[in-house]
């Protein structure tokens, strides 16, 4: 984006030619910052920085704010006063300010400290110096005098380490006279001291004289000595010898020298000026005296920019002499306007950058010179008022390196600057704004405001009059009718003024009076006035009185555009009467809803017309044969398109000599067309605003100077556009004088080749060739630098590089560039290089900040632009170094690296530990595995021979009749069969567990009865060992969630283990205790006990208590098939034994049914006994089971279940597992069941068997042998499992029969099957009837239909054949639907919504639009004949409802049938 250049230029307000030259004023107070009111000198140094010495320290200035520097208490040097002297600048850039009482003051800018240059010779010689005077020469050398006598010479460097100071004095034979009159150092550098004793010189040179000089100049390569005693000396560098030139003209006594030109001399003497001319070696004097000052003493003397001599007297002002001329004038300030101080006021004289010049002469006010008037004029703050001068008392004054004045007064500072003059600004009577401009064909310029008047310019720029009613132009000021918007002079010479309110004026020059002897130019000042308004009866008049815009095209048409009225084209007939043609009349063709406020008209090349209005832009040909043919194009903003107008409010439009035509459009800046032809609605647009570098988008329009460059006008600014680069130029116009903003008058190119402007209070007349920005490159300075949120001691605009330690790595630092114009019109950009590479744009912000910079070394550079906004190259670059923190030097990264090579091999070497520990574990897995697939394998391979023999075994010894001896064998192998089967089954339990394929089964149990089951297994074992065993338990019934199967694994497990290793005549005890919410029980023996060593790795798999022996033989499988179990039950199985004594295992297991509500691998088992409170149920679930709850959840919103249960806990559970997915009803016994069926009219139905009042099989009797009610669904829940009471409920059309107690899984699973059935079979219910296709012979590849029931059949043969009969009664209704059916309302609804999916409206529509299809394919009939064949009143919403059934219109099916 082009940046905004922003150019304050001052203007002045005045009727005359001449004006007064611009000027900005501004002053500075303690309020702003100053130390103190009085300043004493003003000083620019070689960086730019502005300083005051003041009565109260030292001020330096850099445009923005004062820094104020005051001697220290805490300094080393004893400062008695923080007045300060006249101050200059050592070659260092250091401050010289002698304070007021005398002391050698210098001011280091590096360090900001003052530092006693003297200090160090007074310790030592215990004198005090005086200091009257210091001269800093440009090598380095500073002479400080003393009212003593003593002067010192300085070397400005060393001086501030107390060294380089050496005394001069006639005592010490290096200085000729104790009065000092001047210290001069000349081009070769050497240093020329001129004393009343004569002239000493340090350096090359050597002179020999005692005679007293005062004043000293070098002109080219020699030195020119003058005594105030008319005495004058000529040192030549060649001949190193001096040489008296006698001044041939009587005076007492030589004020002051002045070089004029490159070689004379200015004598100012007591008795006029003496001009001494180097080469003609020859004198003039001049006597100052006039009629008017009758002083010949002269105190100065000036030369000016053309070489007229300005001469300062005693007497009051100042004498001007012109040696071309030999004119002498004496200038002053009347007495009367003399602005009165409470002291003189110090003379001066100077010129600024325009070569205006300015003065403060001897008793009078500040003024600048007219040249043109030759008089000195007041500087006035408002040009209305002529008292409003500017002159202050001024003690010193300077001049910047802008060319900007600075005047140090007894009350602060006053900053002056200066600007060239390039515009006339002229005040229209009242400050009214001005509306309408028009360059006549005599080149003279009329100008409408808002106070009535027009007034009439000469080419010149002269006032020739005002316009009158009558239409005369006088001198005389008369208003003429009000509110003038536009004005145009047609080809024939006559005026058009179109008005805001009272219509249209035509004005016809005439004749005064016929007589000989009236001139042309008294013919051009009286019109004849016609008026035309708006006449309501007359069709022909002006559309509307408000006129905005009047235009005359190629083909010599007048059109007029109305503000409210649109566009009118003014026709004549040949009785020379007017008429507007317009849209009431024959412009009919004219849009109206847009076009009826015009702002402005214009011809385009090709002759097209086009109209700005404020809702876009209308365009059409001016080649037309009748008004009625014309054709308008309309283009206005688009949304989305960035070739379209920028906005519709059309301001101006303008086609430069190179034919590109610009729309200014408010608000939306300039849009240039770029499309050939402008008779579209889609014109092409490349379009400028304030992101382009414009001023402001609200443009208002534009103009084409003499220079062909184009300027564009908005409320608040000027802008240069150049077309070739696209950029923009902008010139803020504001002024100390008068503020006022650019009106909506068009601006013209006046006679003078300037560019007139209207305004609110007036106009200006621009000379655009003097619209220039300013070329000033400021230099930038650090300001100021803060370190962690501090400010520091010192400078850094002369450190070459900052260094930052560690700890400071959060930096800001403060900067400014050295325009004092405007400052706050400078912007700035910074980038740390080495960091970023971009710029960052600040604005005006002075700061840079950086956190947390990382350690290195960084280029810092600032650069910005002027005070006009225009950047320049003036970059400033600062070199930082971060310094690095210990961990980010070099020796650390080294340390680092070693780190990092050690840590790298520690994890190689872990790695490589945990992959052969892995590789070790994975073989012994694989080998347990082997294990376990080889016992599972033999495992599956032995069970079919153990039943062989256990099978016939028990048939035996149930069935035959056997001797006592051959029972006991046959009993001893059937137990040995089974055992061998339980182990077998542990085995491939392992597997399970292993594979995790294994499930718990949970139910609440009481474990007391079952674990006495288990124990009963080992009586006859422990009666046989004669072995003490018992079950002991401080409670008599404890119920815990546990897999019963599994439990008695553990325990048989534990048990078998405790007999096998327990000898006879000892005892193993099973004890029971309760917990909070865990139960313990425990198995303890007096058995051998287990080795210390082999406890770690007892629940192992393949691992046995002892050796391996064929008298006791081990799987190695029991105990950690035991350890598994009791974790899949989230448990823990404990062993503490000691070897000889015996073994004590104890399982804890948890009570809280909770636990297991989560674990994937846990069912849980319900009956009509359960216990506790119904929860829902466990989550795992195959993965077919998943796949059917997934389609449970996405069609099952609408479903309804009826469960019919007598168990009060049952019934509530399966109510919570079903009711998140389904509409649950609930009932206690089947007669309650059946209402319930009848009334609701459930999808599904769960029933229990054995209920009471009436039992579960009576009710689903009476359910299917109602015809309203016999097509649902119904699964029975009982705990009766035998086959019988299975057949029974089958026979009764039960559709699954499930036992108890059940799994909520399976339940869930087979309610969501049956529920997808009846879902199928409303579908085939509806493609049946819909499409008419017989279900009863299915694809032989696809799935069979589910089937309807006879009853369902019948239903629906009596549906469809009543709805046959009523297909074209359009007042059928629901009630009499089901009354032909003898059903209520409510189940008719119910039982067609149960068997189609569709409620009776539905299924009425959908039938009549199926028939309206056949109807339609049939090509016999219309659509009105369709819908009302089909029951529709109205074939419009048979359209409708045909489109929502279809998915098109009746229309659109017919044209896609073709």
């Amino acid at each position: 984006m082009k940046r905004l250049h922003t150019l304050f230029l001052f203007l002045t307000i005045a009727i005359t030619l001449i004006a007064q030259p611009i000027c900005q004023v501004k002053h500075f107070s303690v309020s702003d910052g100053l130390a103190q009111g009085v300043v004493m000198n003003i000083l620019q140094d070689q960086k730019g920085l502005i300083w005051f010495s003041t009565w109260n320290g030292l001020n330096k200035f850099d445009g923005y704010t004062f820094k104020t520097y005051k001697t220290s208490q805490e300094s080393k040097y004893a400062f008695g006063s923080n007045r300060m002297g006249t101050i200059s600048e050592s070659k260092y850039g250091d401050i010289w300010c002698p304070t007021y009482d005398g002391q050698a003051c210098l001011f280091d800018v590096e360090s900001e400290k003052f530092i006693d240059v003297l200090q160090p010779i007074e310790f030592s010689t215990k004198q005090t110096n005086y200091v009257t005077r210091i001269y800093s020469l440009e090598k380095g050398i500073a002479w400080i005098l003393c009212a003593n006598g003593y002067a010192f010479r300085v070397d400005e460097q060393l001086c501030k380490k107390g060294e380089g100071i050496t005394l001069y004095a006639p005592s010490n034979h290096n200085l000729k006279g104790d009065q000092i009159f001047n210290v001069y150092q000349d081009s070769e550098e050497d240093e020329w001291i001129l004393t009343d004793k004569g002239v000493s010189i340090i350096g090359k040179k050597t002179l020999d004289t005692d005679f007293p000089f005062q004043f000293i100049t070098q002109i080219k390569e020699s030195i020119y000595l003058i005594a105030e005693n008319d005495k004058l000396a000529r040192y030549d560098f060649h001949t190193k010898k001096l040489k008296f030139v006698d001044i041939p003209y009587p005076h007492d006594k030589i004020n002051n020298v002045t070089t004029i030109g490159k070689d004379m001399l200015a004598l100012g003497t007591d008795n006029g000026l003496i001009l001494y001319s180097i080469p003609q070696n020859s004198f003039q004097q001049i006597d100052i005296r006039t009629a008017t000052q009758t002083s010949n003493f002269v105190e100065s003397v000036y030369q000016d920019c053309q070489g007229e001599i300005w001469i300062f007297s005693k007497d009051p002002g100042i004498v001007r002499l012109n040696l071309a001329t030999n004119e002498k004038e004496h200038l002053f300030t009347p007495k009367d306007e003399i602005i009165k101080h409470g002291r003189k006021s110090r003379k001066l004289i100077f010129e600024d950058n325009a070569n205006n010049l300015w003065l403060l002469p001897t008793e009078g006010n500040f003024c600048y010179y007219d040249r043109k008037e030759k008089t000195l004029k007041p500087l006035l703050t408002d040009i209305n008022n002529p008292k409003s001068i500017f002159s202050p008392l001024v003690r010193y004054y300077t001049l910047d390196n802008q060319g900007n004045c600075w005047f140090a007064t007894a009350r602060g500072v006053e900053k002056l600057c200066f600007f060239p003059q390039s515009y006339q600004f002229n005040l229209t009577d009242y400050e009214a704004e001005t509306r309408a401009f028009l360059q006549d064909s005599h080149n003279r310029l009329w100008t409408a405001s808002k106070s009535n008047y027009i007034q009439i310019f000469a080419p010149d720029g002269s006032l020739v009059g005002y316009l009158s009613k009558q239409g005369n132009i006088t001198k005389e000021k008369q208003a003429f009718f009000n509110g003038v918007y536009s004005i145009l002079e047609d080809k024939e010479g006559n005026i058009w003024l179109g008005t805001k309110d009272i219509g249209l004026f035509q004005l016809k020059s005439t004749g005064v009076s016929q007589k000989i002897g009236v001139n042309q130019k008294a013919r051009e000042n009286h019109y004849s006035i016609h008026h035309f308004k708006h006449q309501p009866n007359d069709p022909y008049s002006l559309s509307s009185n408000s006129i905005y815009t009047i235009f005359q095209d190629s083909r010599n048409n007048i059109w007029v555009g109305c503000y409210g009225g649109g566009l009118n084209l003014l026709t004549q007939t040949k009785d020379g009467k007017t008429s507007f043609i317009h849209s009431n009349n024959e412009l009919r063709n004219y849009p109206i809803a847009y076009g009826m406020k015009v702002r402005n008209i214009t011809e385009a090349p090709g002759g097209v017309i086009l109209v700005g209005t404020t809702n876009g832009l209308l365009t059409f040909s001016n080649n037309f044969e009748r008004l009625e043919e014309i054709k308008f194009y309309r283009n206005i903003r688009r949304p989305g398109d960035k070739n379209s107008l920028n906005a519709n409010d059309i301001m101006h439009i303008y086609t430069d000599k190179n034919k590109t035509t610009y729309v200014i459009s408010f608000t939306g800046g300039v849009n240039k067309v770029i499309s050939p032809n402008l008779l579209s609605e889609n014109i092409q647009f490349k379009n400028y605003d304030k992101n382009d570098g414009l001023a402001s988008d609200l443009a208002l329009s534009m103009i084409e100077d003499a220079q062909n460059q184009l300027w564009v006008v908005s409320e608040i600014a000027l802008s240069k556009f150049n077309p070739v680069k696209e950029t923009f130029e902008n010139y803020e116009l504001s002024s100390i004088y008068q503020e006022f903003n650019f009106s909506e008058a068009l601006p013209i190119i006046n006679a003078r080749n300037q560019i007139v402007l209207g305004t609110d209070k007036g106009f200006l007349e621009v000379s655009p060739e003097k619209m220039r920005k300013s070329g000033y490159v400021p230099p930038i300075v650090f300001t100021g630098l803060k370190i962690q949120g501090h400010s520091t001691a010192h400078s850094i605009d002369n450190l070459k590089e900052l260094e930052l330690e560690p700890s400071q790595r959060n930096v800001t630092f403060q900067f400014a560039a050295l325009d004092y114009v405007n400052p706050k019109g400078i912007l700035y950009a910074y980038r740390l290089q080495g960091l970023e590479d971009e710029w960052n744009e600040a604005d005006n912000n002075r700061s840079a900040s950086y956190i947390n910079l990382p350690a290195g070394k960084y280029q810092l550079q600032i650069k910005s632009t002027n005070s006009e906004g225009v950047w320049v190259d003036n970059v400033r670059t600062l070199q930082i170094h971060v310094l690095p923190t210990f961990w980010e030097t070099y020796w650390a990264w080294l340390l680092y690296f070693i780190l990092f090579i050690l840590f790298t091999a520690s994890i190689v070497y872990v790695l490589f530990y945990i992959y052969r520990l892995r590789h070790r574990v994975d073989m012994e897995q694989q080998l347990a595995n082997i294990k376990l697939r080889f016992f599972t394998d033999i495992s599956h391979e032995l069970r079919t021979p153990l039943t062989l023999i256990s099978s016939p075994v028990t048939e035996v010894l149930e069935n035959e009749p056997l001797s006592p001896s051959a029972r006991e064998h046959l009993t001893l192998v059937h137990q040995n069969t089974e055992r061998m089967l339980r182990l077998m089954n542990q085995i491939l339990d392992f597997r399970k567990i292993q594979n995790q394929k294994m499930k718990l089964l949970i139910e609440e149990t009481d474990l007391i009865p079952l674990l006495q089951k288990v124990m009963s297994s080992f009586k006859s074992i422990a009666e046989e060992k004669n072995i003490n065993y018992q079950l002991t338990s401080t409670i008599q019934s404890v119920y815990s969630w546990v897999d019963r199967d599994k439990f008695e694994k553990i325990f048989f497990n534990l048990l078998s283990n405790a007999f096998k290793y327990t000898p006879a005549d000892k005892s193993i005890t099973v004890n029971m205790t309760t917990k909070e919410k865990t139960i313990e029980i425990e198995v303890a023996d007096e058995g051998i006990g287990i080795a210390v060593e082999k406890q770690h790795s007892l629940f192992q798999r393949f691992e046995s208590l002892v050796k391996q022996n064929i008298l006791q033989p081990s799987s190695g499988i029991g105990l950690s098939l035991v350890k598994e179990m009791v974790e899949m039950h989230h448990g823990t199985i404990t062993v503490n034994s000691q070897p000889g004594v015996g073994s004590r295992f104890t399982v804890s297991l948890p009570l809280q049914r909770e636990i297991f509500e989560e674990d994937v691998q846990v069912e849980f088992i319900l009956n009509d006994s359960q216990r506790s409170a119904p929860h829902p149920v466990d989550s795992m679930k195959a993965p077919e089971e998943v796949e059917e709850k997934e389609d449970l959840e996405n069609n099952s919103d609408s479903f309804s279940i009826l469960v019919v249960e007598d168990n009060e806990e049952l019934k509530a559970f399966l109510k919570s597992i079903l009711s998140e997915n389904y509409t649950v009803i609930t009932a206690s016994n089947g007669e309650e069941g059946l209402q319930h069926a009848v009334d609701d009219l459930p999808d599904l139905i769960i029933s229990d068997v054995m209920m009471p009042v009436m039992d579960g099989l009576e009710m689903i009797r009476q359910i299917k042998e109602n015809n309203n009610i016999c097509h649902i669904p119904i699964i029975v829940l009982s705990a009766k499992a035998s086959l019988d009471d299975r057949i029974a409920g089958l026979e009764q059309g039960i559709d699954d029969y499930i036992t108890k107690p059940f799994s909520a899984t399976y339940l869930k699973t087979r309610v969501a099957s049956l529920l997808r059935q009846r879902k199928a079979l409303q579908e085939l219910y509806m493609n049946r009837l819909m499409e008419g296709k017989n279900t009863s012979s299915p694809d032989p590849l696809t799935p069979s239909q589910p089937q309807i029931t006879p009853y369902d059949e019948q239903f629906m043969e009596k549906v469809m054949a009543y709805m046959e009969e009523q297909m074209d009664n359009a007042e059928l209704t629901i009630d009499e639907f089901a009354e032909q059916l003898m059903l209520s309302r409510t189940i008719f609804y119910r039982k067609l919504k149960s068997i189609v999916g569709l409620t009776p409206v539905d299924f009425i529509r959908e039938i009549r639009i199926k028939r309206a299809v056949q109807l339609i394919d049939s090509g016999e009939y219309n659509f009105s004949q369709v819908a009302y064949m089909t029951g529709f009143n109205d074939p419009k919403y048979f359209s409708k409802c045909f489109k929502k059934v279809i998915g098109i219109t009746p229309s659109e099916y017919k044209e896609r049938k073709k």
